[in-house]
């Protein structure tokens, strides 16, 4: 694989460039394809055509992806003007480009196509897709796109898509879209590919839920309080016009989805106090307000070209989103150091960055770099032998900034082991060091909710120790204190990481089996009750018996209705059993 990355003043140089690249294309030898990937500045978008026209007269059979750009990367380096082109040619590898026509109610429909297209697809080993149009609705069309094998790498993001001036559009080499995607399918048996992924946001301020949305990209409010409120209170940012985009664009919400902390930042205002972000959230959704430490999004940038050193590419692809640059300003050029230094590069900065994480979730991010490495064939040893590898340093500033920054990440360390604290003890029993009721509650909701989605099983067990009221009465709290722990810390030794236990209040216990039938529940439970017999010599008392009551989830129950199921059975054992055993209903 070959990438040869150019960059073009204007139509005119464009013109040139491509024939001194079709009059050298001879030198290559023999290949498979050539893809062009062309990022043009928004003020030249009307030349697209032109320059279209060009490619097909001088090289017909060349693949075409592109879009318009505010900013590219041509060879590690930021450009604010003029048009990039890259070319790559392949020797082996093939690349299919396919153009993808928006419409928001069929997002769905629309992922399921091309999932089809490229799921039919040989040799399939990474797909790179860059889009146009404001707030499109990708969370369906990206649901359909996730179910893709997790080795297939996705990467791509948002062009020029009318946020600030103009809209722009993607084009390949046939069509310009305005509203929707090019997609770029890089197949190949020996060709390779490697990802890695750059934030360097770090965490502000305590943990937030999202508790009312306009739309799926539309916060209401935060906390219950206007999304308005929340910059005026955390950020003192008080000017709800075009000047709060500059201002705001520093400091995202950040969220957590498929193990992945991912980012948003603000992109317009609304009338009422609300406003719209570059991609979307979940009502009751967690989030935090994030700033942007340049040491440190610079340090995480030099960790990827480490990273990209290691694989060896031959091409490279790089996405990053602009308010990065916003961020670094002079210093932008910083964070392109994996983009010069391990192989030649071609990129945007986007409005938005589409990232997957490892279990293969497909998302709308913001302010991420990604940088993307192919190759066609392995490492070559002496390669990698000669090339110095660089060593990651986080580099601080001195000076008051210097400080303040540390000073910011120190209190906003502190606040969160602080909270994480308060969360513990809020759902925690904090004598068994079970599940309280509340917690438990809230646990058992969210197991019975998602086994009724789904195709798998769930159980439920509630536990009560025989005569504890005696125990207390005759021997004293503290040896009944004793009697519930011990109990407590045998269930916990007894169940799997999967299953969920509490205490239900006095001495009664629930536990819920999740994914877990009847009849393994019942060998659990028989394994709890004989072990807890052991207990009365330990603790030296006369007994120690509990009675237990089983009963497996349907899906018509409610919580209430299965809850009066397992505790109707606990009361049999109890009762009609003579305690000291088991009823399965």
């Amino acid at each position: 694989m070959k990438h040869i990355p150019y960059l073009c003043d204007d139509i005119n140089a464009f013109y040139k460039v491509v024939d001194e690249f079709a009059d050298t294309l001879p030198e290559y030898g023999d290949y498979s394809c050539i893809l062009a990937t062309i990022f043009v500045d928004i003020k030249l978008k009307g030349d697209t055509p032109m320059l279209l026209a060009k490619l097909k007269e001088v090289l017909p059979d060349v693949k075409v992806i592109g879009g318009t750009a505010h900013a590219s990367i041509t060879e590690g380096e930021i450009n604010y003007y003029g048009i990039s082109v890259t070319f790559s040619v392949f020797s082996s590898s093939t690349v299919e480009v396919l153009p993808v026509h928006w419409e928001d109610e069929h997002s769905k429909q629309i992922g399921e196509a091309l999932y089809r297209k490229l799921i039919d697809m040989r040799q399939l080993v990474a797909v790179g897709m860059y889009s146009s149009g404001y707030a499109l609705n990708m969370v369906p069309f990206f649901n359909i796109l996730s179910q893709l094998p997790t080795d297939i790498i996705f990467f791509g993001g948002i062009v020029v898509d009318g946020t600030v001036g103009v809209n722009g559009f993607v084009f390949t080499s046939d069509e310009v879209i305005e509203r929707g995607h090019v997609v770029v399918a890089f197949k190949g048996k020996s060709l390779q590919a490697h990802i890695g992924y750059g934030s360097g946001w770090r965490p502000l301020g305590k943990v937030m839920r999202i508790t009312r949305l306009n739309d799926a990209n539309t916060v209401s409010e935060i906390d219950n309080v206007p999304v308005r409120e929340i910059y005026e209170r955390y950020l003192g940012i008080s000017q709800w016009d075009e000047s709060f985009i500059k201002e705001a664009v520093v400091f995202p919400f950040s969220l957590s989805r498929g193990g992945m902390l991912l980012s948003r930042l603000p992109r317009s205002l609304c009338d009422d106090g609300s406003a719209c972000y570059g991609a979307d959230f979940v009502l009751g959704e967690k989030v935090r307000l994030c700033y942007g430490d340049p040491d440190f999004v610079i340090y995480e940038a030099r960790a990827l070209l480490e990273d990209m050193v290691r694989f060896q590419p031959e091409g490279v692809f790089a996405v990053s989103c602009w308010a990065r640059q916003v961020l670094l300003h002079k210093n932008v050029n910083e964070e392109l150091e994996a983009c010069r230094k391990s192989a030649a590069s071609t990129g945007i900065y986007a409005w938005g960055e589409y990232v997957r994480s490892l279990d293969g979730g497909i998302y709308m991010n913001n302010m991420c770099l990604s940088i993307i490495g192919l190759r066609e064939g392995g490492i070559t040893t002496s390669f990698y032998e000669s090339k110095s590898m660089p060593t990651v340093r986080l580099e601080r500033r001195s000076g008051i900034v210097g400080h303040l920054m540390h000073f910011v990440q120190a209190v906003s360390s502190e606040l969160e082991e602080s909270n994480k604290r308060l969360h513990d003890i809020a759902k925690i029993d904090f004598l068994t060091n079970l599940l309280n009721r509340g917690e438990l509650e809230s646990e058992m909701k969210n197991s019975l909710y998602d086994f009724q989605l789904s195709d798998g099983s769930m159980t439920l067990l509630m536990l009560d120790i025989d005569n504890f009221k005696g125990i207390n009465d005759t021997l004293g709290h503290d040896i009944g204190d004793s009697v519930l722990k011990s109990v407590a810390a045998l269930i916990k030794q007894n169940i799997r990481s999967t299953d969920i236990a509490g205490r239900w209040g006095g001495d009664e216990f629930i536990i819920v089996f999740n994914n877990c039938d009847v009849r393994v529940a019942e060998n659990v439970a028989e394994r709890i009750r004989s072990k807890i017999m052991g207990l009365a010599s330990k603790l030296n008392v006369d007994n120690v018996t509990v009675s237990i009551g089983i009963t497996a989830a349907t899906k018509k129950d409610t919580l209430i209705s299965l809850f009066q199921r397992v505790d109707a059975a606990m009361y049999k054992s109890k009762i009609q059993g003579g305690k000291n055993c088991i009823t399965v209903t």
